[in-house]
């Protein structure tokens, strides 16, 4: 009696010693390695929500999991005062997974000790189990499977008592069941309980033990079933003819079962293949020692009883992982204090064979393997003890606390939920919506509620590697519209382990946190439809060509230019400008463009040398506006170049007066061709700075002579302006230009004369200019009618006020909307929902008609000033 006292107060030393070690292997570094990851915030955002909800989840629980787990997370929680005792939420859940992982590491050395006959085999198996890298990694995490392994392990304690008895019988059996009600895959040792009841019971008993042991274990696990069948929840939709929408225990579990691949377990493309791979990159010895000791196992116990349970157990758990479906990284958990087992208990047995079972030798070779088992474990880290990985994480948290509204529809990594909905302390933000990202993307109900459907709702993503991850395997479609469309806010990669390639959304490890604000929709419209347009109408070289004819005009180029200067587009830029220089400035008069590139057969040609004025001085103003953003000194020497020329070439003076013809062959017999919608005031006004030689503000305030004339003709009942006019060489008088010019609309408001009003437009927006304004303020009464009465604007209008077709158009509609932007917000906002907005196919960045290359410009140009993304860049610092 004396002797068991003793032998008793020895292991009981052995194994605080053990657990001392384990604890600070387990515990040290915790809050800081692993990253935390989803799984763990899921399950501790389910226990939050039976706390503060009273239900399983903060979602639509659809039984992925029973509940067991985060049960026992909430009972924790409650009792130690709360999520952040120890930090962040997930700090509190490690702080119970050290405390299991202790109890684990308890029973391992209880159940090697029972199957041994000796300590030798738990002092190997805990410090495999506590020292493993591999398992250090997962057993620091919230996981089911840790709290799994505890009941799994408790359960077989119970049975391994000397002499069994019912009580062992029945407490063993709910043990199990709790454990089934942590975490299904535990259902794959149940042979192997099934031996241990069996041969552990009296011969005359067995058959009721192993009765006893299935029915209780049964009745735990049938309380999950019974919860599902009383929430008519148990069978799938249609059953019984009950086709209301709701979740389905029962569909739920194919599901499961159905996850992953169909690859065989060698195939290098299978789930298995993959992490096994990754598992012993992170632990050689304990995967491939412990497999080893696992084949040597079931070989040895064909004879050696003691090593049959821990490989019988483990070589289940292998088979369920080699079963051809899914395995995730941390399937590997319940697998890990196993191996350590069998590792054990096999080198107990050799050192038993090889030492004759002589104390001295016996000792001397297990203090070897001893030594050289933890030396070996110590020696290779993974920076369990030294790496933060959860520091940007938090610092996260802290940025979302102190930088954005509470309100705002945030898509959020889940590990961080409850972070972000539970205050911290008194007055401390929450956010009620922030949403688990993978909620957003794969629940219907989540996406409807949060955010209607449409990704762009989405205010802030909180991104990190495993967001990352499932975006870059195609499976958050939603997430990555979000994201290709949101720039970066905060970020904290520096000092991460991880290789990026984020174009391609790859990342290889969690310790980077990311924010990212999803544009708001016209910033999506404006950039998207950038993209689109430079896919489909500009070649690679630069060349822009409208489908409808297969040309290329000065215009086209013109329009690209300006909207990559003010797209922040560089490349697209330079390139769209050498193809201009080199196809169309190439007249020996002058630096001004040609306006038209024409396809002859397969080949290009000049279609015409003569130039467009608008173009030669919008290309210009682009060069300007180039120069002061890239600050590229051979922008500014072009764009000097042209104005100048534009003034010798496209400027004429008739009496007190300074016209801008259409073009440098606008001269005729008896006038000059005048497009009034060429007038740009607010680009005379950047040009006079750099061209002091010329009157340009004279030009500028002459342009809204001309306009106001044109609106004060005694048959103009709009005050629009005519598509094109002649304006007589002597006296000035305006006269129509369809003498010249073949076009029955010619002398109408139309395709051509509604970018006046934009023109305008930037004036009184760029320099708030009087004359603009009340240019704008005449023409609005016609067009606020029109919009009042048809809400619409018709494309053409004769002067009196008549419209000559009865459809609008794209194009002509950003006529209205620039007046009413400058002089009327309210009509404006509705215009543009209704007539611009409506129009914009977002999944693919177009406007209304996807090949038409005048409406895709101008619908850009009028939502950008509409939105104010049209900064006058000339008085950029």
């Amino acid at each position: 009696m004396l002797n068991k006292i003793k032998e008793h107060k020895k292991d009981l030393l052995v194994l605080a010693i053990l657990l001392l070690i384990s604890g600070v292997a387990h515990g040290y570094n915790m809050f800081h390695f692993p990253y935390y990851n989803n799984d763990e915030g899921t399950y501790l955002s389910q226990a939050w929500s039976l706390l503060t909800q009273g239900k399983l989840a903060p979602y639509t629980y659809w039984y992925d999991h029973a509940p067991a787990g985060w049960i026992l997370m909430a009972l924790w929680v409650k009792l130690t005062g709360g999520f952040f005792t120890f930090g962040t939420s997930v700090d509190s859940g490690r702080v119970l997974m050290l405390l299991l992982h202790l109890g684990t590491a308890s029973l391992l050395f209880y159940i090697a000790k029972k199957l041994s006959r000796g300590n030798l085999a738990g002092i190997i198996a805990v410090l495999v189990f506590s020292l493993s890298p591999l398992g250090i990694y997962f057993q620091r995490r919230v996981l089911l499977d840790n709290i799994m392994i505890f009941w799994m392990f408790l359960s077989l304690a119970l049975l391994l008592k000397e002499k069994i008895k019912l009580r062992h019988i029945i407490t063993s059996a709910i043990a199990f069941g709790i454990a089934v009600l942590t975490k299904e895959n535990v259902i794959f040792f149940i042979p192997a309980f099934f031996y241990l009841v069996y041969s552990r019971s009296h011969k005359h008993h067995r058959e009721f033990a192993l009765a006893s042991w299935l029915a209780i274990a049964g009745s735990v696990i049938s309380v999950y079933f019974l919860y599902a069948l009383l929430k008519g929840e148990f069978f799938p939709v249609g059953f019984l003819g009950n086709n209301t929408s709701h979740v389905s225990l029962l569909s739920t579990l194919q599901e499961q079962l159905n996850r992953g691949g169909i690859y065989l377990f060698w195939d290098k493309r299978s789930d298995f293949y993959i992490n096994l791979t990754e598992w012993i990159s992170r632990d050689f010895l304990t995967i491939t020692l412990g497999a080893v000791a696992t084949v040597l196992g079931i070989i040895i116990s064909i004879k050696e009883k003691v090593l049959r349970t821990p490989a019988f157990l483990a070589t289940l758990f292998w088979i369920f992982l080699m079963r051809g479906k899914l395995v995730i990284d941390f399937y590997i958990v319940p697998l890990i204090p196993l191996l350590a087992l069998n590792i054990g208990i096999l080198i107990d047995f050799v050192v038993k064979k090889l030492s004759f079972r002589k104390q001295v030798p016996y000792y001397l070779l297990a203090l070897g393997a001893v030594f050289l088992i933890s030396v070996y474990l110590l020696t290779h880290p993974i920076g369990q003890y030294t790496k933060d990985e959860t520091a940007p994480q938090v610092k996260a948290i802290k940025w979302v606390k102190e930088n954005i509204p509470e309100g705002s529809i945030i898509a959020i990594d889940n590990s961080i939920y409850i972070d972000l909905h539970e205050k911290r302390f008194p007055n401390d933000k929450i956010f009620p919506k922030a949403e688990w990202a993978f909620k957003i993307e794969l629940d219907e109900n989540v996406r409807r509620k949060s955010i209607g459907g449409n990704w762009r709702k989405i205010q802030y993503l909180v991104i990190g590697h495993e967001i990352l991850e499932h975006i870059s395997a195609d499976k958050f479609h939603l997430l990555k519209r979000a994201m290709d469309n949101a720039y970066l806010i905060a970020d904290w990669k520096k000092g991460s382990t991880s290789y990026f390639d984020l174009k391609n959304y790859v990342s290889t490890n969690g310790d980077w946190m990311s924010i990212y604000k999803v544009k708001d929709e016209h910033h999506i419209a404006l950039d998207n439809s950038w993209e689109f347009y430079k896919e489909n109408f500009i070649k690679f070289y630069g060349q822009v060509l409208d489908p409808y004819n297969d040309s290329t005009t000065s215009e086209g180029q013109s329009y690209a230019m300006l909207r990559a200067v003010w797209q922040d587009d560089k490349g697209t830029f330079d390139e769209v400008w050498v193809w201009t220089k080199d196809h169309l400035q190439y007249r020996t008069q002058d630096k001004l463009l040609s306006w038209l590139w024409v396809k002859d057969g397969e080949k290009y040609k000049l279609g015409d040398s003569a130039t467009a004025s608008d173009a030669d001085e919008d290309i210009a103003l682009a060069l300007l506006f180039a120069y002061k953003r890239w600050g590229d000194e051979k922008y500014l020497i072009s764009a000097k170049e042209i104005i100048s020329d534009i003034w010798k070439q496209e400027v004429v003076q008739i009496g007190k007066h300074y016209y801008l013809t259409s073009s440098t062959g606008a001269g005729r017999d008896d006038g000059y061709l005048v497009n009034p919608s060429y007038l740009s005031p607010a680009s005379y006004r950047i040009f006079a700075e750099v061209d002091t030689k010329h009157p340009w503000k004279k030009l500028s305030e002459d342009s809204y002579y001309l306009l106001n004339k044109l609106g004060n003709q005694k048959e103009n009942k709009t005050y629009l302006p005519p598509n094109w006019i002649l304006i007589d060489k002597n006296s000035g008088e305006v006269k129509s230009a369809t003498k010249h010019i073949n076009d029955k609309d010619i002398s109408a408001y139309g395709f051509d004369a509604f970018r006046t009003m934009w023109r305008v437009a930037l004036d009184a927006k760029w320099f708030n200019d009087p004359n603009a304004n009340i240019y704008l303020n005449k023409v609005e009464p016609f067009l606020k009618q029109e919009w009042n009465n048809n809400k619409k604007i018709a494309a053409i209008y004769d002067l009196k006020g008549n419209n000559r077709v009865d459809y609008d158009t794209l194009s002509t509609d950003i006529g209205g909307l620039s007046v009413f932007t400058v002089t009327d917000p309210a009509i404006a906002k509705d215009y543009y929902a209704k007539l611009i907005e409506s129009e914009f196919n977002f999944d693919e960045g177009y406007w209304g008609e996807k090949d038409n290359y005048y409406d895709q410009n101008w619908a850009w140009f009028g939502t950008a000033l509409y939105t104010n993304n049209l900064p006058n860049l000339w008085k950029m610092n």
